[in-house]
């Protein structure tokens, strides 16, 4: 067994016996309530830790048709994401160190903290149908961009970013509405900042997937404490999830990087949370929409999804999957190519 491995397992070892030790404490809470957790962890830390797609992307949809209220879904997805995704991050770290644009962080850091501080403390949104209803037309918008960032057969030569004041005012800004976003549904900053370096600055997908992780779970730090002093966070649905997020987190997220691709990981939830929009679009009553109108928009929704997941279909055939390998290509790419 490798050093680097049996580092790893003594802390996931160290925290199933403190998880262990506190049981106790939420024995009641995980046997009644929340016994699915820690599968629904596995699951969600694995695709925060594979893609541009934070755990919220998967916890919200499925805990608010659980009876979870949306604001403690939203509060639920920062506190797991600052554990798992920070997990997730110290791993990738011990991957490989040229994985995370590490002068950027700072900069796109202070502009989502003050996002999210922003849509946490001063403008939160307090509306359980219209939080639910903007998560989805937000989880829509990312994972249609998700779509045509994997459909452009673009080269992603890049590996960092020379910070002139156009590059910081543009990563400033896009954090600073990530962060708005994360504040208000669990996620957004690293989606945005994922299509950001890989659209505009045209970075390595791995590099940008794993320094948008970075970003996501300090900022979900940032959101647990804000929800720490202004709210209550649900703290037995945090203990459900732990042993899940853990496992997934130290080993499986990257493990399925590599063996499996995160282009395939992102596409499923891509299309899962394609189908949630299209469920809250039907039921809401936030917006006045006649049934003609619902269906009108349902059946174009689902034909231009046809369309692009058959585009993505072909694809796949005509063209060899690079981006599965990425995260193993950065380490024999020289780190000295800049964006100026």
């Amino acid at each position: 067994m490798q050093k680097s491995n049996r580092f790893l397992y003594v802390c996931l070892f160290t925290i199933l016996i403190l998880w262990l030790i506190v049981f106790p404490l939420f024995q009641k809470e995980f046997l009644e309530q929340f016994y699915y957790m820690p599968f629904l962890g596995v699951i969600a830390a694995t695709v925060a830790n594979t893609t541009p797609a934070a755990a919220g992307i998967v916890y919200f949809p499925v805990l608010t048709r659980l009876d979870i209220t949306p604001a403690t879904a939203v509060q639920f997805s920062l506190i797991i994401q600052a554990y798992g995704m920070g997990l997730g991050t110290f791993k990738w770290y011990h991957v490989n160190k040229k994985l995370f644009i590490a002068n950027v962080i700072p900069l796109c850091l202070f502009g989502g903290i003050l996002g999210i501080i922003t849509s946490i403390v001063i403008v939160p949104i307090k509306n359980p149908e219209l939080l639910t209803l903007i998560f989805n037309a937000i989880g829509f918008i990312f994972t249609q961009i998700i779509f045509f960032s994997i459909l452009r057969k673009r080269h992603y030569p890049n590996l960092t970013i020379h910070l002139t004041p156009l590059n910081s005012i543009i990563l400033f800004t896009c954090s600073l509405i990530g962060g708005l976003i994360s504040g208000w549904i669990g996620f957004g900053i690293d989606t945005l900042f994922y299509f950001i370096l890989t659209f505009l600055f045209r970075i390595n997908p791995a590099v940008a997937i794993v320094t948008s992780i970075s970003l996501m779970a300090a900022l979900s730090a940032v959101g647990t404490l804000l929800n720490v002093v202004y709210f209550t966070v649900p703290l037995s649905l945090w203990y459900s999830a732990v042993p899940g997020v853990t496992l997934a987190g130290l080993f499986l997220a990257s493990y399925f990087a590599v063996k499996i691709g995160a282009k395939n990981i992102l596409l499923l939830f891509a299309f899962l949370m394609s189908a949630d929009f299209f469920m809250a679009l039907w039921t809401q009553n936030t917006i006045p929409m006649s049934q003609t109108i619902r269906m009108l928009l349902t059946y174009v929704l689902v034909t231009y999804l046809l369309i692009i997941h058959v585009k993505i279909f072909k694809l796949s055939y005509q063209d060899i999957d690079t981006e599965n390998a990425s995260f193993k290509e950065v380490e024999s790419v020289p780190p000295t190519k800049k964006v100026a």
